[in-house]
């Protein structure tokens, strides 16, 4: 789940066998499960961080298990979080 400002998306990464990536060809947007995004967006606050990224394994019961939070997730794989990150930063700039 990638958060930007009061936007966010979720990613369902591919891969072959265990190893899931974003860059995979199938890696996708799927529709953002509101625990993930709500999990998501507290993670960050609690790290004073307004652009963030949090990865989760679901387990086959539905349980969410949180496995690592990024400070600088990728903003370039999709062209609309790209969009979203380049407006946010343009933003920024003249809060400054």
């Amino acid at each position: 789940v990638v958060v930007i400002g009061d936007q966010f998306w979720q990613i369902k990464l591919e891969g072959d066998g265990w190893l899931k990536s974003l860059h995979h060809p199938a890696a996708c947007f799927v529709e953002p499960d509101p625990q993930l995004v709500a999990d998501t967006q507290r993670v960050a606050r609690g790290f004073g961080l307004e652009i963030a990224a949090n990865d989760y394994v679901v387990a086959p019961d539905g349980q969410p298990h949180l496995l690592e939070v990024n400070h600088i997730p990728n903003v370039t794989r999709f062209p609309e979080i790209w969009d979203a990150y380049s407006d946010y930063v343009i933003e920024w700039l003249h809060r400054a």
